[in-house]
């Protein structure tokens, strides 16, 4: 025995035990959105061998649970964290959200991913590399800022754009 106690009293009929299943799903669904996976994942142990596919049926039927509306939620709150599409591309895989689902989401937030990495670069470096500084120290310091780019998720063109756009006089306008 593995000490586990178990969730469901053993008089408890399949109704009661499905009708338990669903209010744990909705509890957790009207903190926030959650994929499916992430439901399955957090039920799961408080309800081993549920019927999760009548589950789900239910929930979508319910418009209760969508992971289409899951990727859109996602990606809004991550693009105004200042993420980039590779990083959110990665999470929602990781949350089993499908690549249709993951590339309409990210096309329908219609996010200058350019504008967004300058924007970044510039909150968290304050101003351009100095050309003061000698020629090795702008190119180490030019790869930490690409760096910490590329961990935020954006893809290699919009990090050169935005480190251009430091170097230029793009990144002192008010508008990035």
């Amino acid at each position: 025995m593995s000490g586990r106690i178990s969730v469901f009293p053993v008089d408890l009929s399949n109704n009661d035990r499905a009708q338990a299943l669903f209010g744990a799903a909705l509890e957790l669904l009207t903190r926030r959105e959650h994929s499916r996976l992430e439901l399955r994942q957090k039920l799961a142990d408080k309800f081993p061998g549920a019927d999760f596919d009548t589950l789900f049926e239910r929930l979508q039927e319910l418009n209760y649970q969508s992971d289409r509306r899951f990727a859109e939620v996602f990606v809004r709150s991550r693009v105004q964290r200042g993420q980039g599409p590779l990083r959110i591309r990665r999470e929602l895989q990781q949350r089993g959200i499908g690549s249709d689902l993951i590339a309409a989401a990210l096309e329908q937030a219609q996010a200058d991913w350019f504008a967004l990495a300058a924007e970044q670069l510039q909150r968290k470096f304050r101003s351009p590399v100095s050309s003061a500084l000698p020629r090795e120290q702008q190119i180490k310091e030019r790869a930490r800022r690409s760096r910490y780019l590329a961990y935020r998720g954006f893809p290699v063109d919009a990090i050169h754009w935005a480190l251009d756009a430091e170097d230029s006089d793009l990144y002192s306008d008010p508008d990035l």
